[in-house]
């Protein structure tokens, strides 16, 4: 028995099935040969218990081998998850380059043609000389910028022909929520405050993903954002009355804004709201990543 088992456990079912068709004849020709006298129950019984250790140790080995596959399965699903995150999170710092890029090459466009503007007016000749020099070391510079971001952006894209949106876009934004059946209110309070242009496209760009998971997964009717400045940050809260569950894409959207936050040296927190709903709330601080 403990042969046949060890056979069974280290071997597979075919050679389980050979030895134990070999031993069984073996042990019927034994027992006929070696006991004279003895009941046939007592031989079966006796067969049964040592072809039993055969199927005891097939049990055994199958199982193990059930378990070993579904944790591979497990393993390499998770390893399958953690690329797929991985490629996310560089699909959106990809994105967040290009913005970053776009918007540097818009504001370089307009420091060029100022800057020759200004060359042209000045009757003072070393000021003219050095409006011209800034004048050709910004080109350079756009030059460079739109060569790189050729290699930022995908294939078949076009360039971009406005620069990335702002809070000022917002307003348009929310417009296009209302004319989608939702009532979105927009609450808009940082007038007079200087804010780079990167934390505003990343305002922006979180604020929109909002209103996207509101739209496509909370099954809400209203929904609100308010966007204030506060112990030196952008305030970003956007609510509704939606169901609470998470979007159903996997939380690529709550990523992205989580990515674009954490650049900026801010913080992003998205979950249930205690008087239902979802909610999203964002602090982007204004002097730059800490």
């Amino acid at each position: 028995m403990v042969a046949l088992y060890t056979v069974s456990v280290e071997g597979d079912r075919r050679r389980s099935l050979l030895v134990g068709a070999v031993t069984g004849i073996a042990i019927v020709v034994a027992i006929a040969l070696l006991q004279a006298t003895g009941s046939v129950p007592e031989g079966a019984t006796r067969l049964l218990l040592v072809l039993g250790a055969l199927v005891v140790g097939d049990t055994v080995r199958s199982r193990g081998a059930l378990r070993e596959a579904i944790a591979e399965r497990a393993a390499q699903r998770q390893r399958e998850r953690e690329q797929a995150a991985l490629l996310r999170l560089e699909e959106e710092r990809l994105r967040i380059a290009r913005e970053l890029h776009d918007t540097v090459a818009h504001a370089l466009v307009g420091i060029n043609v100022r800057a020759g503007v200004a060359a042209h007016l000045d009757p003072d000749r070393e000021g003219a000389a050095a409006l011209t020099e800034i004048q050709k070391v910004s080109a350079q510079a756009l030059n460079d910028l739109r060569a790189t971001l050729d290699l930022l952006r995908e294939p078949g894209t076009e360039p971009p022909v406005r620069p990335a949106q702002d809070l000022s876009a917002l307003p348009e934004l929310f417009a296009r929520a209302q004319a989608n059946g939702l009532d979105a209110q927009l609450e808009l309070d940082a007038d007079g405050a200087t804010i780079a242009s990167p934390i505003e496209q990343a305002a922006y760009r979180i604020v929109q993903e909002s209103l996207t998971n509101v739209l496509r997964h909370a099954r809400a009717t209203k929904a609100h954002a308010r966007i204030h400045i506060r112990d030196g940050c952008l305030k970003i809260d956007v609510s509704d009355n939606g169901r609470t569950a998470a979007p159903s894409d996997g939380g690529h959207g709550l990523t992205g804004m989580a990515e674009r936050a954490h650049a900026l040296g801010g913080g992003i927190v998205a979950g249930p709201a205690e008087q239902g709903g979802w909610h999203v709330a964002a602090s982007l601080p204004l002097t730059g990543k800490r």
